[in-house]
Parts: structure tokens; C-alpha cells; sequence
């Protein structure tokens, strides 16, 4: 009995952890990664938002944020007030450039590039 309920908490680990549910962007603490400010987010949702939010955004016809990577440069970053410029212009905007950008600029606080 402990065997077969070892194994469905297993399968339900994985699972959960898995599912995207309908916008492929969930966080892993349960919520949408879509439902939290960028500066909110850690590194897992920053890098899915990174991958799926032109997925989650299709009914708007956003373009993958890797589209843009080549136009992204990070010299302005250190004065962007921890990417405070980029989070408002994303909200501004809600437009796939300016959020994608948010994005690079919060992965880049934390060190990281966004990874293929």
C-alpha cells in the first residue's frame, strides 16, 4: 500500500510540475507567473514568460521575446532603477517589445540571460 501511495504522490509531483495549464506560464509556487510584476518574479518565471508569453499573448499577436534578443543591449540597464523604466513601459504599452524587454532586464539583474 505505501508503494502505490508513494507512487501517485510521485505521479502527482510530476504532473503538477508539468502542467501548464492554458497559458503555459504557471509558476511553480502555484499562481500565474502572468499575475505577478516582473520584479516579483524569480528566475524560473522570468525565463518562462521569456519562452511562452508570445504563446500565452497569441490572441494579441506578440512575437517571441528571442525575436528582439539582437536589439537588446544592457548598457542602460544600471541606470533603469532595477528595471523599474521597463516594467512601467510594459505596463504602459502591453505590447510584446517593451515586456520582453522587462524581461532581459530583470534576468540581467539576477545575473542570468535567457536561455533557448
Amino acid at each position: 500500500y505505501s508503494i502505490h501511495l508513494y507512487n501517485r504522490i510521485v505521479l502527482y509531483a510530476v504532473v503538477s510540475t508539468h502542467s501548464t495549464g492554458s497559458s503555459g506560464i504557471n509558476a511553480e509556487y502555484g499562481g500565474s507567473c502572468t499575475d505577478h510584476s516582473h520584479d516579483q518574479l524569480d528566475y524560473e518565471c522570468l525565463q518562462k514568460l521569456w519562452d511562452n508569453y508570445h504563446i500565452h499573448r497569441n490572441q494579441d499577436g506578440w512575437s517571441s521575446c528571442d525575436t528582439f534578443l539582437t536589439e537588446f543591449g544592457t548598457d542602460k540597464y544600471p541606470a533603469s532603477k532595477k528595471c523599474l523604466v521597463y516594467r512601467e513601459k510594459c505596463e504602459v504599452k502591453d505590447n510584446d517589445k517593451p515586456c520582453c524587454k522587462s524581461v532581459h532586464c530583470h534576468l540581467w539583474l539576477m545575473g542570468k540571460t535567457p536561455t533557448a
